[in-house]
């Protein structure tokens, strides 16, 4: 009498799954990649060569999609410069006004606290958006 080893069953390797499908997700990008570059290959020797007013146009359009994109980018670091400063002055407003407010009304929670110095920071001439020449 022969007795057959059966084969231990065994969880599912999660990260080993995911490994392989990001393979095959990337190897399947790589094929469509390949056959997009096959199709504008062919199609560009089917159209032929493109005249210099074609090319000019091209670059040109790419120079202005380029240069909106620098701004879109200086814009937004520029947002985050600012908010970045905001916050630290109202921090800086906030430690300043927070010991004043616990002597004058000691018997108040911190988020009351918080509410107050919220409710003076919003009045403050401190306060960015109080200022004259903001829009």
């Amino acid at each position: 009498m022969v007795l057959k080893k059966t084969p231990k069953k065994m969880g599912v390797n999660i990260k080993a799954e995911e490994a392989r499908g990001r393979k095959a997700a990337a190897e399947a990008e790589k094929k469509e990649r390949e056959r997009r570059e096959k199709d504008e290959k062919f199609w560009s020797e089917a159209e032929g060569q493109k005249s210099k007013a074609a090319k000019k146009k091209e670059e040109d359009a790419e120079r202005r999609a380029e240069a909106a994109a620098k701004r879109i980018e200086a814009k937004k670091l520029a947002e985050q410069e600012t908010a970045e400063i905001e916050k630290s002055l109202k921090k800086a407003f906030e430690e300043a006004e927070l010991p004043r407010l616990k002597k004058e009304k000691p018997r108040m929670t911190h988020t009351q606290y918080k509410d107050a110095v919220w409710k003076l920071w919003k009045k403050s001439p401190d306060n960015p958006l109080n200022q004259a020449g903001h829009d």
